[in-house]
């Protein structure tokens, strides 16, 4: 069965300047690109998920939308021809905050076919806080925004913060109509099921060499997403929750 490997990212910086305290130096994200480029890697784009998957498939994620992703991130994957997603929570891009990108930044990234958007909430909200209602507004939000401001189709949501429980996940289906559905843990996920369960992604950091982006690519580190979703189920069973002050 063919597997869909999901990488994600936050910030892409030169000399350590960045919003996140997630960031890669342009020059290892480069390196990565480069690697996928040359090993065979066909990425993809949100849409592409309701297709038949190609071989060696890969999704680039980023969270957020800074704007040294647009800065630095997009005219190296220009050069190698690699496919990007963008996880967007649309309260900081309608607010014009300068650290994030403009609708009309995004607008011309859709319009290459080579950049896919997607939601992140609107207000960047630990889910697991959230009523009905809220659930709801935030959902309905940050789909009407993207769509309206971008023309785009969106099929894709990605928890804020990477956290979840059960009630957040039964909120969710019932409020939004997505298709896929992205956390933030260990895992490849398999053609067979991309819809019907939670969707694991693999954080890149700033720190892994080359060898390690393969071991993660080959699934070889993998062996990390039970552990941290039993982390996060002890940590829902403990009631804890982020405060929405930032964005990570």
């Amino acid at each position: 069965m063919k597997k869909l490997i999901i990488i994600y990212y936050h910030d892409i910086v030169e000399n350590g300047k960045g919003y996140s305290y997630q960031k890669v130096e342009k020059e290892h994200f480069e390196n990565q690109m480069k690697y996928l480029k040359e090993h065979g890697y066909q990425t993809i784009l949100f849409e592409d998920m309701e297709k038949f998957l190609p071989e060696k498939a890969v999704l680039v994620t980023f969270d957020d939308g800074f704007q040294s992703v647009y800065k630095n991130a997009v005219p190296i994957m220009q050069k190698y021809n690699i496919k990007g997603n963008i996880f967007l929570p649309t309260k900081y891009i309608e607010e014009q905050n300068p650290h994030f990108m403009t609708w009309k930044m995004l607008k011309g990234l859709c319009e290459t076919g080579q950049f896919s958007v997607a939601a992140h909430t609107h207000d960047h909200v630990d889910i697991r806080t959230l009523d009905d209602a809220s659930m709801k507004r935030q959902i309905r939000k940050s789909e009407e925004l993207l769509e309206t401001r971008l023309n785009v189709y969106v099929n894709s949501f990605c928890m804020p913060y990477g956290k979840y429980d059960k009630k957040s996940i039964k909120l969710l289906k019932k409020n939004g109509n997505y298709k896929f559905v992205f956390a933030s843990f260990y895992g490849h996920a398999g053609e067979k099921n991309l819809r019907n369960k939670l969707l694991p992604r693999i954080g890149i950091s700033n720190e892994d060499s080359l060898d390690i982006f393969e071991k993660k690519l080959q699934g070889k580190m993998n062996w990390k997403g039970p552990i941290q979703k039993l982390r996060l189920k002890i940590a829902n069973l403990k009631g804890e929750r982020i405060k929405q002050y930032d964005i990570e």
